[in-house]
């Protein structure tokens, strides 16, 4: 399988934009600059873009893992926050914090820790990272109704 994506960037680093396009049509011509990344423009950055990478591939691994550990799962929540630092005139990516909420029965809290766990090193993209990871796993305990 292969995936692309084009870029264009006009003008000089600071002062540019660029709009990047997917070959599948989802994200199309969408604006982004380097400024998006340490400011408040209403566009994306290539660092927003890896995070967002990072977290919907997560997401889907805990899921695949879930189903392959016999969970059910309502939903599975990731949320990524990638540090981008300035470090002797160029800029680092220098680490991820992944937090993965999912609503599962109390009893199965463990094997849904384990999923989790087992995700991350199966993640392509955070495979393909050299950068350090870190993972916070919270469950939502499923809550059971009784009739009355």
């Amino acid at each position: 399988m292969i995936r692309t994506a084009v870029a264009i960037w006009k003008g000089g680093p600071g002062a540019g934009e660029g709009t990047v396009s997917t070959s599948s049509g989802v994200i199309n011509n969408a604006l982004y600059s380097f400024g998006s990344g340490t400011g408040n423009e209403p566009c994306t950055s290539p660092s927003e873009m890896l995070a967002a990478a990072v977290a919907s591939c997560m997401s889907l691994m805990v899921a695949r893992e879930m189903a392959l550990a016999g969970l059910k799962d309502e939903y599975v929540k990731t949320e990524s926050h990638l540090t981008l630092e300035e470090k002797k005139n160029h800029w680092e990516i220098t680490g991820i914090q992944l937090n993965v909420v999912a609503t599962v029965p109390e009893i199965h809290v463990k094997k849904f820790q384990h999923a989790a766990e087992s995700a991350k090193t199966k993640c392509p993209i955070s495979r393909a990272l050299k950068v350090p990871i870190k993972l916070n796993v919270k469950e939502e305990l499923e809550t059971s109704v009784t009739a009355a």
